[in-house]
């Protein structure tokens, strides 16, 4: 009789994109609070829109349907989250490219509240270590010439600039800042 009323169990979701390198989750300490690294999956997307638009004043680069399509069909992605307990806190989108070849970091994005705590620095030495395990010489992104804050991060981080890419944003035609780091020797 109360079965219709007994919950369901709440079956676990399924990280999709996890082809680079099987990526186990992690946990680790910033200032006293344990966060968790793990695989993103399609549920973080709401949280993965929330963080640019925190980060960009409230415009999302990327939105819902371009962060789905990036979970759900590319093979050569690994997306990660930070979060607190269930908050995610930050992302970092990573791909493999072949014809450089490197693993680029085609996004990354930290709360505000969050960033300055090293949680940034967290997720690049991340992908160092994911771009040494599967074989990749360098790493590459590129930020918005504005964004001095994160260039400042990356250049202490070791990348340096490559190149000016002009006009590079869509949203407003702002130059990006090509930066690289070279992993072997």
């Amino acid at each position: 009789m109360f079965l219709k009323f007994r919950k369901k169990k709440k079956k676990k979701e399924k990280p999709v994109a996890q082809t680079l390198i099987d990526f186990p989750t992690e946990r680790f300490e910033i200032n006293g609070d344990v966060l968790t690294l793990r695989l993103a999956t399609v549920s973080d997307i709401p949280g993965l829109v929330a963080i640019q638009e925190a980060v960009y004043n409230g415009y999302a680069p990327w939105v819902a349907r371009d962060f789905y399509h990036e979970l759900t069909t590319e093979k050569d992605r690994l997306y990660l989250v930070v979060s607190k307990r269930d908050q995610v806190v930050a992302f970092i989108a990573l791909v493999r490219r072949e014809q450089v070849p490197d693993l680029h970091i085609a996004n990354l994005a930290v709360l505000p509240v969050w960033q300055g705590q090293k949680v940034g620095s967290y997720l690049i030495n991340t992908a160092k270590a994911v771009a040494w395990e599967i074989g990749l010489p360098k790493l590459s992104l590129e930020a918005r010439r504005s964004n001095t804050g994160a260039l400042a991060l990356y250049d202490r981080l070791g990348f340096h600039v490559e190149d000016v890419i002009e006009n590079y944003y869509v949203d407003n035609k702002e130059d990006a800042i090509s930066m690289v780091e070279n992993l072997e020797g």
